[in-house]
């Protein structure tokens, strides 16, 4: 059950975040609306994406699923804290989009590593 929450948490992040940096946004500069109105959109679509990074992390270490080691766990680490730092580049908008294609890449690794699992736990064998 909480398999399906975490997959529902990444879809809600990665989804949001692709659609407003690669649909979203083009649309708006061909209209002549960013980065003017064009980063609200993305100020809240980051904000929400940490929010679900710090919930399927929360969810791991609440049901015992995280495994530190594990590529996939690394990942959402880095992509909360990427989200996070997003922020502190508040007047540099440009610095912010290059924040956001890296959040978007390490995504695309993320959900290639682990399609079905959102996060790993190592199987070791009883001692």
């Amino acid at each position: 059950m909480v398999r399906h929450y975490l997959i529902l948490f990444r879809t809600f992040w990665l989804g949001g975040l692709w659609a407003c940096a690669y649909v979203v946004r083009p649309l708006l500069e061909h209209r002549g609306f960013f980065p003017q109105h064009g980063m609200d959109v993305m100020h809240v679509m980051v904000g929400l994406g940490a929010v679900s990074g710090g919930l399927i992390l929360l969810l791991g270490l609440l049901f015992r699923a995280l495994s530190w080691r594990q590529l996939p766990v690394q990942l959402v680490l880095i992509m909360t804290f990427l989200s996070l730092v997003y922020f502190a580049f508040m007047p540099w908008w440009k610095l912010q989009m290059i924040l956001v294609h890296a959040i978007s890449l390490l995504g695309l690794v993320w959900l290639l590593i682990a399609p079905l699992t959102v996060i790993r736990r190592d199987v070791t064998p009883a001692e």
